[in-house]
């Protein structure tokens, strides 16, 4: 069992993060809670800080909120 706790930039039931990354371009936006990274509560006070300053995805970001977050994932392994 693993378990992660932290805060996620949350809108719409939707979490921001990385989308999209082929190793030459990256993309960001709004994605599965389930798929979406789990920041440190010190290092994402407040939505923006995911992004450098004049991003241009500041003013989407304005609009989402930081929730304090546990996920837990479990694995079983079964057989047939």
């Amino acid at each position: 069992m693993k378990i992660e706790q932290g805060v996620m930039v949350v809108k719409n039931g939707k979490a921001w993060g990385r989308t999209y990354d082929d190793g030459h371009d990256i993309s960001f936006g709004w994605m599965a809670l389930d798929d979406a990274p789990i920041y440190r509560p010190g290092q994402c006070k407040k939505p923006t800080d995911v992004t450098y300053p004049g991003s241009k995805e500041i003013a989407e970001l304005e609009t989402a909120t930081v929730v304090c977050v546990k996920r837990i994932t479990e694995t079983i392994i079964y057989h047939d």
